[in-house]
């Protein structure tokens, strides 16, 4: 990875909206990296730490700063804000969104379009449409006691999330009644429980990370559109509907100034950052080569 201080900057800020969508209910940590095309370079950093660690440390660093930065910020100010602008944090979310949906595709269709690629699309509307279906039969849970297991749990719903597009941890959290004390953790800096949730999340991420990133190698047309049906479903899903007046101006601005900011966010140079998976490892080989 090229040590470029813009791209390290950038990847903080993507990070940083990462990091925020994964504590926004209704968003998904996971949905927004693949939207500005981190999700993909950093499964390959992460399951390329051993093969050469400093490049893909290098490119992990940032997005982990900001990631981190985005869940205690969002964590101190939802409690107060959520109830009254909830409406438009979302359309702040649907515009990040669909900023990143024209660079999604031109992703997808980097090794040539297939009409049958369309199955993953409608793959993975079906996955996060059923959720949500399974989710409304449901309906909420009795809350769980919050203590170090629970703290844990939610890490884990958190690394599920990231690790898996289209996956809203915070609504997992809000169903199982512990969303609010999670929250309260990162505001209070309670070491133990984010101890707790920190490993939650490491260990749901080393459990599926390999999987997810055979996926991508061995069906690279079908994961990428099965990833932006994920993303369409998603949007579709948390959609707050249109207010009038003041609120409606405020709601379309914020929609708009997300996705110009998503949208050239992800035309930036991030550091020699490439979704294609053999850009990643050209480096790590290289890397390799150096140390020979």
């Amino acid at each position: 990875m090229q040590k470029n201080g813009g791209g390290f900057l950038t990847r903080i800020i993507k990070g940083l909206a990462i990091g925020v969508a994964a504590m926004l209910p209704g968003a998904s940590g996971g949905v927004l990296a693949v939207a500005m095309g981190v999700y993909r370079p950093a499964l390959d950093a992460v399951t390329g730490l051993f093969k050469s660690f400093m490049p893909c440390f290098m490119y992990l660093l940032p997005l982990g700063i900001g990631g981190v930065v985005g869940l205690i910020g969002t964590g101190r100010v939802m409690e107060s804000i959520l109830a009254a602008y909830r409406v438009s944090a979302m359309w702040a979310l649907i515009g990040m969104v669909l900023g990143g949906i024209p660079s999604l595709i031109g992703e997808a269709n980097r090794r040539g379009f297939k009409p049958r690629y369309l199955i993953g699309t409608l793959a993975g509307a079906a996955l996060i449409g059923g959720t949500a279906l399974l989710q409304h039969h449901l309906g909420g849970g009795e809350a769980l006691p919050f203590n170090g297991w629970t703290a844990a749990l939610g890490g884990a719903l958190i690394g599920l999330g990231t690790v898996i597009p289209g996956i809203s941890t915070s609504f997992l959290m809000i169903y199982l009644g512990i969303y609010e004390p999670f929250l309260a953790a990162f505001n209070s800096f309670n070491i133990p429980m984010l101890l707790c949730a920190g490993l939650g999340a490491l260990a749901v991420v080393a459990a599926l990370i390999a999987a997810v990133k055979r996926l991508f190698d061995k069906h690279y047309g079908y994961a990428y559109y099965g990833a932006l049906g994920l993303l369409l479903t998603s949007v579709v899903l948390i959609y707050p509907g249109i207010r009038s007046g003041w609120a409606l101006a405020i709601d379309a601005a914020l929609f708009a100034a997300c996705f110009i900011i998503t949208y050239f966010l992800c035309k930036l140079p991030t550091g020699g950052e490439s979704t294609d998976a053999a850009d990643i490892f050209a480096e790590i080989k290289s890397a390799n080569r150096q140390k020979e």
